[in-house]
């Protein structure tokens, strides 16, 4: 199966991920005023940047997807500026736990013995 996604969009600041795909449909409508059957891929993100959740129109039906990082934490822009909008190559180090506002990832040191 391809992915055809037109533009990907980041919810600045923290959303209630309990929401299923009606509440965040809810909230690309009302909150980022875009159309969220336009083929555009939503990312949101919960207060313990652990997890995000990603929302898709395929054209005959909606796509909920989740990830969640087991030891980073996602860099997640706070402010409740507009929705940003990413590319496919900023996407994937996102999904990485890549910094995108800092350009660098984040590493965890490990002791060695």
């Amino acid at each position: 199966m391809r992915f055809d996604i037109r533009n990907c969009y980041l919810r600045p600041g923290f959303t209630d991920l309990r929401s299923g795909m009606n509440g965040l449909m809810r909230v690309v409508m009302s909150e980022m005023d875009l159309d969220p059957l336009g083929g555009d891929l939503f990312l949101f993100c919960g207060r313990n940047r652990h997890m995000v959740k990603m929302l898709w129109w395929s054209g005959d039906g909606f796509w909920l997807l989740q990830k969640r990082l087991n030891r980073l934490t996602f860099a997640w822009p706070k402010s409740a500026m507009e929705a940003l909008q990413i590319d496919e190559e900023q996407l994937a180090m996102f999904l990485k736990g890549v910094d995108l506002w800092r350009s660098h990832p984040v590493l965890l040191a490990e002791k060695s013995f």
